[in-house]
């Protein structure tokens, strides 16, 4: 009789004992669980971290690169790129970025060449193009990845986290070029022996120059195709499309030609003025044009003032762009254009068309019997301050010298690193 209970009893048992097997493995089931997931939250915390940190390395580089100068001393360099980078925050932007003086910031002439921070480096000043900025932050702590040290084998601790960035300077961008070159000062007939003055006018040299001629007369700038070309037709397709933005180098051999009397409704359409009505290519937010009867001060009219020949005041070239001013019309400009202005909405679709580059070439070469190429000495930028007249007569046109590239001239792009042949002022940009 005792038997089955005996047997209920061993059974009870056995459950029992399952059923305390089975809560072992549960909770170490929860806590595998709770491990994975925690280490998942890890993770993501560690790369919100990382990206923090590579915020701060950036700014720091960048900072850092800007006093590039070659000249500068790469104290105040560091410094720089030190106050950019702890300006920064990490851990959720709850705890300023540290950097150290003498460590986080390194040189070099060569990204194939060893960083090397300011007190021990061997290269001279002026080769130094390169920095880099290198930012941590150890001892992170785990929110839930430590409860999978329960397990055997593991131990995770707190993480360490960096990251680093390396910058130099390049040319900003430019605006592109048209199909003229500007004389060198000392070679423009008559000579300018201390150079252009920003807001001078230039004058178109008269004369061909083609291969059986070099009559070219006084003046500062003529015609020159910066594509190989030769033809009217080149330098109209570069009036009317963007212009030259991929420059030549300095140095490189740009072919000169004569007169193109037929390019004058290309060269207009900067203007927004219309050939039968059509318009030949992008215009400029203004087409308002500047003569000896709309401008009589003759200097200046990016931002200068001045008066028509009436006596009335007239707009410079930043107001009439920032009131879309239209093209005034033959009768106002004393001009003989043939055209028409487009209507406001055409100005205000518009882009930056007058503000233009030109390379700046040895003039005296253009006397030499045979010279059809002449190299490149650097760049101008040139404002079109008037359109050209039906047929044209190239002795009207002129262009207003505003300064060259590497300066504060409003042909850079300030801030926006360029391609390899940009002329802009030195601005920093990452590498790596």
């Amino acid at each position: 009789m005792t038997r089955p209970r005996l047997h209920g009893t061993t059974l009870a048992s056995r459950h029992a004992r399952q059923r305390g097997a089975v809560a072992i493995i549960m909770g170490l089931v929860i806590v595998v669980l709770v491990g994975f997931v925690g280490l998942a939250l890890d993770l993501g915390k560690l790369y919100v971290a990382k990206s923090e940190l590579q915020n701060s390395a950036d700014s720091c580089a960048l900072a850092a690169a800007r006093d590039l100068t070659g000249a500068t001393p790469l104290t105040v360099s560091e410094a720089a790129g030190i106050t950019a980078g702890s300006r920064n925050l990490a851990l959720f932007q709850k705890e300023q970025v540290q950097l150290v003086a003498s460590q986080s910031v390194r040189y070099t002439d060569s990204l194939s060449n060893p960083f090397l921070d300011k007190d021990s480096s061997t290269y001279p000043l002026n080769t130094i193009k390169f920095v880099r900025c290198d930012v941590s932050r150890v001892g992170i702590a785990n929110w839930f990845a430590h409860v999978l040290n329960a397990m055997p084998g593991i131990n995770i601790g707190p993480s360490t986290v960096a990251a680093y960035a390396v910058a130099t300077t390049t040319s900003a961008q430019t605006t592109c070029a048209i199909p003229v070159f500007v004389c060198r000062p000392d070679t423009a007939t008559p000579p300018v022996p201390g150079g252009y003055t920003i807001g001078q006018w230039l004058v178109t040299k008269a004369g061909t120059a083609d291969k059986d001629s070099v009559a070219y007369g006084g003046g500062n700038f003529g015609w020159a195709d910066l594509t190989g070309g030769s033809s009217a037709k080149d330098l109209a397709n570069q009036l009317k499309g963007a212009g030259q933005c991929n420059l030549p180098a300095t140095g490189a051999m740009i072919g000169s030609t004569g007169e193109k009397a037929s390019i004058a409704d290309e060269w207009n359409s900067r203007f927004g003025i219309l050939k039968g009505g059509n318009p030949q290519g992008v215009t400029d937010f203004t087409g308002f044009a500047y003569t000896d009867a709309t401008w009589t001060a003759k200097f200046n009219a990016y931002d200068g003032s001045s008066t028509d020949s009436l006596g009335n005041a007239q707009p410079n070239f930043l107001a009439a762009r920032k009131a879309y001013r239209a093209y005034q019309g033959d009768p106002t400009t004393l001009l003989d254009t043939q055209g028409s202005a487009a209507p406001k909405a055409a100005y205000e679709s518009g882009a930056d068309r007058r503000l233009v580059l030109a390379p700046i070439v040895d003039c005296t070469a253009l006397g030499t019997p045979g010279v059809h190429k002449i190299p490149v000495t650097g760049w101008a930028c040139l404002l079109m301050v008037e359109p050209m007249q039906k047929g044209g007569n190239n002795s009207t046109v002129r262009l207003e010298y505003r300064g060259d590239t590497v300066s504060s001239s409003p042909c850079a792009t300030q801030g926006l690193p360029g391609s390899s042949t940009s002329n802009g002022p030195l601005v920093p940009v990452l590498v790596q």
